[in-house]
């Protein structure tokens, strides 16, 4: 059964000056309504993953650099994910996205054959073996800092929610995919924390804890405004189902 439409102007202001449409916007990007139960299991991964990059901080000496793994991760599992969906599920929602998650692939691919072969002729060295010696380093630079883990965790909770993002694509369409809050609160975050510079600079809080303060806080406020937004448009909703039925 198709949803029912509704009639609230997509401009009307939903909080401050965001609007109804944007609001419902950013609750699609995220993968649509989530439940109590889900919520839960979000807030559990959340400190999971921040607690196991907090380890590999103290115990495998992490730098910054480490952190945006976990991320990183999530994206590329989401790209790689989207046209193997897209074989099952022909939506054509997903059309779009699928083939641009391919042709980034296949551009990512073919810069790092360039770059190889660059190497290898610039060195003496066969690609093969060149290969090795890259993926080796990757292999040791992220497990010696215990980072698989907190990357393994991350990839698992973003394909945990490709069924939720299916449905939601089914009910209120594209985007299946999108700039997530988490995204967002990591760039306004630090807007907010730039009273700490004097402190970084003087070397007295080190940036790898400012970066995780970061990441944590970040998907803390992005899961809050989440929840916050879909009560918001819930409510809304329920409000002119109510206002409709007593026109009746």
């Amino acid at each position: 059964m198709p949803p029912r439409k509704s009639h609230i102007p997509p401009g009307q202001k939903l909080v401050n000056n965001l609007t109804v449409a944007d609001a419902r916007h950013i609750v699609n990007c995220e993968g649509g309504e989530l439940t109590l139960g889900e919520t839960a299991i979000e807030i559990t991964i959340t400190a999971i993953v921040s607690a196991m990059l907090a380890r590999a901080v103290w115990v495998g000496d992490a730098t910054a650099w480490h952190l945006f793994l976990p991320m990183l991760a999530q994206y590329f599992a989401l790209i790689l994910a989207l046209p193997v969906i897209y074989l099952f599920i022909r939506h054509p929602g997903l059309r779009k996205d699928s083939l641009g998650s391919l042709r980034l692939v296949i551009g990512l691919i073919v810069s790092a054959a360039v770059a190889l072969g660059v190497q290898s002729y610039r060195t003496k060295t066969p690609w093969r073996p060149l290969l090795d010696d890259y993926l080796a380093e990757v292999y040791r630079w992220v497990v010696d800092a215990h980072m698989h883990w907190p990357i393994l965790l991350a990839v698992a909770a973003i394909l945990w929610q490709i069924p939720r993002r299916i449905r939601n694509l089914y009910v209120h369409g594209p985007p299946f995919s999108g700039v997530s809050l988490g995204c967002a609160m990591r760039c306004v975050v630090p807007l907010f924390g730039c009273f700490l510079a004097p402190f970084i600079a003087a070397g007295k809080v080190p940036v790898v804890w400012i970066l995780w303060v970061t990441i944590v806080a970040a998907d803390i406020l992005a899961l809050g405004m989440h929840w916050d937004l879909q009560n918001r448009l819930r409510k809304l909703d329920s409000d002119e189902l109510n206002d409709s039925r007593i026109l009746k």
